[in-house]
């Protein structure tokens, strides 16, 4: 029978899987909405602006509204299954205080602060909900100019 240490540890590799998946998601969402906005303005180039092109940059627009939700979504997720990691962690530490597995990585997380100041505290996913973001603008612009 396995001991409480190896199911802390399933249950946390378990956790740091799930973020992944979630990761993985995201990232095959986001390559989806830029080959079909990339098409899109393929496109609307070839035909040029008109009102005809509506029909390419609206869905645009919405297509970009979806990316961005449902890129605050996974961030969402992502959070709870590393609040749930963070648990477990600390859980492991209990038990096995000898291996100081919380202030290492305490020095770690200040060491990388200090190399990166600035770009430590821009996250990731503010990224990725900003290129959504450039999508519904891109989208929308194009709207209003078919129409003029």
């Amino acid at each position: 029978m396995a001991d409480s240490s190896d199911v802390l540890l399933e249950l946390w590799k378990d956790q740091r899987d799930q973020m992944r998946q979630l990761e993985n998601q995201r990232a095959t969402l986001t390559n989806i909405v830029i080959l079909v906005v990339a098409a899109g303005l393929g496109f609307t180039t070839q035909r040029g602006l008109g009102p005809s092109m509506l029909a390419v940059t609206l869905p645009m627009t919405l297509l970009g509204s979806y990316g961005a939700l449902a890129c605050m979504k996974y961030r969402e997720r992502h959070a709870l299954h590393d609040a749930q990691a963070l648990s477990l962690r600390k859980r492991l530490s209990d038990l096995h205080p000898s291996i100081a597995i919380d202030s290492e990585w305490a020095d770690t997380y200040r060491r990388q602060q200090a190399r990166f100041p600035k770009l430590f505290r821009l996250r990731l996913y503010a990224l990725w909900v900003a290129l959504h973001l450039g999508i519904v603008l891109l989208g929308g612009a194009l709207s209003v100019w078919s129409l003029l």
